[in-house]
C-alpha cells in the first residue's frame, strides 16, 4: 500500500480549534503552490495518478510511485461501481471543496460518483482538504487532468484504459493457443497400423 504522508509539525491547542476553511478564490494556484499537512510546500512533482489493479482502481495525488511511495489522498472504487472511498492520511472528518461545491465527509465512507464535490473535481482537477491539524490544496496539472478523468470513467463504466481492445484480443488469442497445446498434449498417442506381408500367386506369405 502507500504510505500515508506523515504529520511532522506540532499542532497547538489554537490550529486544534480552527474550523476547515472555505474556498479562497484561488482557483489558479499550482500544485507547487499548495502545502502539506506539516507546513511544508507540496512538492512540484505531485500530482493526480490513476492505477488499476486487482479488480479496483485508485487515484492518489502524491509522487506516483503507487508501490511504495508518498500519496496524500487517495479515491478508490470498483469498476461500474459509480461510488468511491477516500481517505487522506487521518482518521478523522475532512471539508471537502472544489469549485463552489462543498461537503463534510468520513474518511473511507461510500461516496456516489456524482457528488457535487467530485463533478467539481471533475472538471477543475482542484480539491481542497480541510482538517483540524491543517489544511491541503490539491491542483492536477494536465497530465493529472487526464488521469483523474481516467480513474472516474473506471468507476463509473469499467472502462480500464491500459486494458484495451487489442490487447484484450492478444489475450484471448493467446489463451485459445495455450489451450489447443494442451489439448494436443493430451490426447492419446496414434500407432501407425502394421501392414500384414503381401502373399505371392501361390497365396503363401512373400519372403
Amino acid at each position: 500500500m502507500i504510505r500515508s504522508l506523515a504529520v511532522s509539525a506540532v499542532v497547538s491547542l489554537a490550529a486544534l480549534s480552527l474550523v476547515a476553511c472555505q474556498p479562497s478564490g484561488e482557483a489558479t494556484k499550482t500544485a507547487g503552490e499548495a502545502s502539506l499537512p506539516s507546513g511544508d510546500a507540496m512538492p512540484t512533482t505531485y500530482d493526480w495518478h490513476f492505477t488499476p489493479h486487482g479488480g479496483t482502481g485508485e487515484l492518489d495525488f502524491g509522487d506516483g510511485d503507487w508501490a511504495e511511495g508518498v500519496s496524500v489522498f487517495t479515491l478508490s472504487c470498483l469498476p461500474e461501481s459509480k461510488t468511491v472511498q477516500m481517505s487522506w492520511g487521518f482518521d478523522e472528518e475532512a471539508v471537502l471543496t472544489s469549485g463552489m461545491a462543498t461537503g463534510t465527509f468520513r474518511p473511507g465512507a461510500d461516496t456516489p460518483t456524482d457528488h457535487p464535490v467530485l463533478t467539481a473535481l471533475k472538471g477543475n482537477g482542484a480539491i481542497d482538504v480541510g482538517l483540524s491539524q491543517a489544511d491541503m490544496r490539491l491542483v492536477a496539472k494536465d497530465a493529472g487532468k487526464s488521469e483523474i478523468a481516467a480513474f472516474f470513467d473506471y468507476c463509473d463504466t469499467g472502462k480500464n484504459p491500459i486494458y484495451s481492445a487489442e490487447a484484450a484480443a492478444a489475450e484471448d488469442e493467446a489463451n485459445a493457443a495455450e489451450i489447443a497445446a494442451q489439448a494436443a498434449a493430451a490426447a492419446p498417442t496414434q500407432t501407425a497400423p502394421v501392414e500384414a506381408p503381401a502373399a505371392d500367386a501361390t497365396g503363401s506369405p512373400a519372403t
